[in-house]
């Protein structure tokens, strides 16, 4: 929890503890991602008022090394501008300052079930990984990686087309939309991060590649075959808690 005054610390921790939750205080963000890191935990409550929260790094930080199914919630001052900016930042929910524990805990309720993993959808699994759109996120049976918001429409557009060229001014037109006005260098920085993603869910089982002056195409690998036909050799294998924390 990063809470900046003792009262409203007080009120938090009552009410999580109160419906069962271990909650852990941390001082700084720098200590609370090393707190993450090393133990698990379902809920991190953070407070934007105070000015060493950074929510941005709390959401990069779940989105790329966390379980996906963490909730995030911010609280603060009564202030549309406030709520805006980190709603858009990517934490689950909003709460206003005074806080008032019932509504806390049912606003948590409500974004850790908005964080659920959906079953992975038909057609959008590519040599064994796949896309679990609501966790924004790719996952083999030994990987998941979180995604951004780009990267997952990306993602979504060339698995729907495994197998086919998608070009660029598709890429453009689904992803950024007709006016975005994106240019060629943008595109291929996303494709290189998303390149880097799948390899390390899928390893060499998939491949992401560009076709020169056109597009990409995203493909199963396909093992090498020996010049009297297939080889004898066997294929390679490829290879919410109840605990919350309190950043105070």
């Amino acid at each position: 929890m990063l809470i900046e005054d003792k009262d409203t610390q007080l009120v938090v921790r009552t009410a999580l503890e109160c419906a069962g939750f271990h909650c852990e205080v941390y001082a700084s963000t720098g200590t609370l991602l090393r707190g993450i890191k090393r133990d698990d935990h379902g809920l991190i409550v953070v407070d934007v008022d105070d000015p060493a929260t950074d929510c941005a790094a709390l959401v990069d930080w779940r989105r790329n090394w966390l379980n996906p199914e963490v909730t995030l919630v911010a609280l603060g001052r009564t202030d549309p501008l406030t709520a805006a900016r980190v709603l858009n930042a990517g934490v689950d929910d909003f709460v206003a300052k005074p806080v008032r524990g019932a509504e806390l805990l049912a606003r948590i309720g409500a974004a850790a079930r908005r964080r659920q993993p959906a079953p992975a959808e038909a057609g959008l699994s590519v040599a064994g990984c796949s896309i679990d759109r609501s966790a924004c996120a790719i996952v083999s049976r030994s990987q998941r990686v979180g995604l951004t918001a780009r990267e997952l429409a990306l993602a979504q557009l060339l698995f729907e087309n495994a197998g086919q060229l998608v070009t660029r001014a598709r890429l453009a037109q689904d992803v950024w939309g007709a006016d975005a006005g994106i240019t060629g260098r943008s595109i291929e920085q996303h494709i290189y991060q998303l390149r880097r993603k799948l390899k390390r869910c899928a390893g060499e089982a998939l491949a992401l590649r560009g076709v020169y002056g056109s597009g990409y195409r995203i493909d199963a690998a396909v093992a090498p075959r020996s010049a009297s036909g297939p080889s004898s050799a066997p294929a390679a294998a490829s290879g919410l808690a109840g605990q919350a924390t309190l950043h105070a």
